[in-house]
């Protein structure tokens, strides 16, 4: 797992319109809760990588979120409140809250300034948060629905005194069993811009194995 994370957080620094030498330079920490893993970049103020597990699917009760604020994480340099502020950044969950809402603590767990991105607002209200509900539609059929999230970055920053990076695109891979045991993959490439309008099949990348057909 470990050389699988380092492969692509190379690939997160090739692809970024700035990039870095070393991995040490992006101040990368691990973070492991019950629910999901990240690989977090404190010199970005923004996650990397990003793994989880649909645990709550289309059928379970989720709890309200009333009253439940994003938090730092400790000994964590993150981003916060201020960079998305006056702006049309979203604090965009990446383990998403009604995919664990199922119990109470896991949603707590994902109102984590280390589990959110600055993502356009439309696009985090509107074709993500669709693909989100498809996820757990999918572990509503079929077990072990798992997912990556890999973010690449452009080249802008928040405009506060202690400025995050601004991502460019979101990579969401989604993988699942088949009753058949035949393991399936599908893939989206969303830009970090509004998509109003747009079903998050108008970001599937060509090189997954399942086209929604079948």
């Amino acid at each position: 797992m470990n050389h699988y994370k380092n492969l692509l957080l190379s690939i997160c620094v090739i692809f970024s319109t700035q990039s870095f030498a070393q991995q040490d330079e992006l101040r990368v920490v691990e973070i492991k809760t019950d629910i999901y893993e990240i690989s977090y970049s404190q010199t970005y103020q923004q996650p990397l990588i990003i793994d989880y597990t649909v645990i709550c699917d289309a059928t379970a009760r989720s709890y309200p979120r009333d009253g439940i604020s994003f938090k730092k994480y400790p000994g964590v340099k993150t981003s916060s409140s201020s960079d998305y502020s006056d702006n049309i950044w979203d604090k965009g969950h990446m383990a998403p809250a009604n995919t664990f809402g199922c119990k109470k603590e896991w949603l707590e767990t994902t109102f984590s300034y280390t589990n959110c991105a600055l993502q356009h607002q439309t696009l985090n209200r509107g074709a993500w948060a669709a693909l989100e509900r498809f996820e757990r539609d999918l572990a509503s059929l079929y077990m072990d629905v798992e997912v990556n999230i890999m973010i690449y970055f452009s080249d802008k920053w928040t405009t506060n005194e202690d400025p995050a990076r601004i991502p460019a695109n979101f990579i969401k891979t989604i993988s699942w069993t088949e009753d058949n045991g035949k393991i399936r993959s599908i893939a989206f490439d969303f830009p970090n811009e509004s998509t109003k309008g747009k079903s998050f099949w108008a970001f599937k990348l060509k090189d997954g194995d399942w086209d929604g057909n079948d």
